[in-house]
């Protein structure tokens, strides 16, 4: 700025302040001022504003919204435990009463226990899966759709059970076997089943060989005595024989847990046991030995009545060879039978008969060679072409295990390329 300038300058500050104007000026810089201030705000509250001119700097939260969240999630968990505590506790009010329960209440609370492990599986199997499991009824006895409404949607709901899942399933599981193994109830095959399927579900297959067992040593309660009185089981009727269905299943969670001690106490308890066998016995041996036993005297009479249609030979003598005939027949055809039957083995996969075991004995334990073999090919390698290979010390006694059974375990004539 020259000196002019400057002169002109001050000139016209000294008129404005003989005239006031300088107050005039400031005040309508003043209200610009404000004025722009207050426009720049609202522009700033906009959200395209705030997207663009953010540059990546992230508002700053407090913890009190964090943990108020915190806070209503540990509540909502402890009010949902509430609600599987009062389900589990009114499912063990049959076990209150001074007589023994009937088996209908019985089944009701092992119903109930098993549709809220049905939904604890579903669950657990897909976390996501609201929609699925939105109308299934094991949700209702939860009672999670009072609170999936009052979070908005079902999802909330299937959150929640998933967060409370664990320690759902240990106090379901805990409920079940007490119900199980109270004196008062009597197990029936269908208690049981129910029962075998609640832990599979659960994933405790822990105490079904000890169920297993009370199923054929546990004193029996008598109905409608005060006080309760007991009488003896026999272990070896054929009432006391644990149906295969039931045995497989058990089986096969006792497999998925990776638990071979609890393979080996199952296969024990069921399959190996003296009335598994006379059940097998009455029920698929006694029909063809009766047929069997039957079968002269339906010669006899058979023969008779052909020795009429002939005039070559007196009728003594032709129904004496049309008995032997027929007799011989039917022994030949039933031998070769029951030889075809007990020699089968295209079912073995690894673990075969050992040499020289009779052939009623492969057939009467036919089902415990399945079950080991099963467990050899869940503990062994996959590859077929590996077969032999395995080693440690839970291989080890599958083997001597399958040897003291009178079988062998991966037979080297049998295996791949060994032919």
């Amino acid at each position: 700025m020259g000196p002019g300038s400057r002169l002109l300058y001050r000139a016209r500050i000294q008129f404005m302040r003989a005239n006031g104007g300088v107050d005039t000026i400031c005040m309508s810089r003043t209200t610009s001022v404000s004025r722009s201030r207050l426009a720049y705000q609202a522009i700033s509250n906009t959200p395209f504003h705030r997207e663009k001119h953010s540059y990546g700097i992230k508002p700053r939260v407090t913890n009190q919204s964090s943990s108020i969240s915190q806070s209503s999630k540990h509540n909502a968990e402890l009010q949902a435990l509430q609600r599987v505590d009062e389900l589990l506790s009114d499912a063990l009010k049959p076990l209150q009463s001074p007589t023994a329960p009937d088996e209908v209440s019985v089944v009701e609370s092992l119903e109930t226990c098993q549709g809220l492990a049905k939904y604890l599986k579903s669950i657990h199997e897909s976390p996501n899966g609201a929609e699925e499991v939105k109308s299934t009824p094991a949700m209702n006895l939860l009672f999670l759709d009072e609170q999936g409404e009052a979070h908005g949607t079902s999802h909330s709901a299937v959150n929640l059970a998933a967060a409370i899942r664990n320690q759902a399933v240990e106090r379901l599981s805990d409920t079940a076997y007490q119900i199980v193994v109270d004196p008062k109830v009597f197990i029936s095959p269908q208690i049981l089943e129910i029962y075998v399927n609640i832990q599979s579900l659960l994933g405790r297959p822990e105490t079904l060989s000890q169920v297993m067992s009370l199923y054929a040593n546990k004193p029996i309660p008598k109905p409608e005595s005060a006080p309760i009185q007991y009488t003896a089981a026999n272990p070896a009727s054929l009432a006391a024989a644990v149906p295969i269905k039931i045995a497989n299943e058990a089986l096969t969670a006792a497999i998925q847990s990776k638990n071979l001690p609890l393979c080996l106490d199952i296969i024990n308890t069921t399959v190996c046991a003296t009335a598994f066998r006379r059940t097998k016995i009455f029920k698929r041996a006694l029909i063809p030995l009766l047929g069997f036993s039957l079968a002269p005297l339906a010669a006899y009479t058979l023969a008779s009545q052909i020795s009429v249609y002939q005039d070559t030979m007196t009728p003594e003598m032709a129904t004496n060879v049309a008995f032997a005939g027929i007799l011989a027949y039917v022994m030949l055809t039933g031998t070769i039978g029951v030889v075809a039957v007990t020699t089968a083995n295209d079912q073995m996969d690894r673990v075969t008969w050992a040499t020289g075991t009779p052939l009623r004995e492969r057939w009467l334990r036919e089902e415990e060679r399945a079950m080991i073999d099963r467990v050899a090919g869940a503990w062994g390698f996959k590859e077929t072409w590996r077969r032999g290979e395995e080693e440690g010390p839970d291989w080890a006694a599958l083997r001597e295990f399958t040897g003291l059974r009178g079988m062998v375990l991966d037979r080297v004539a049998l295996m791949e390329g060994m032919e």
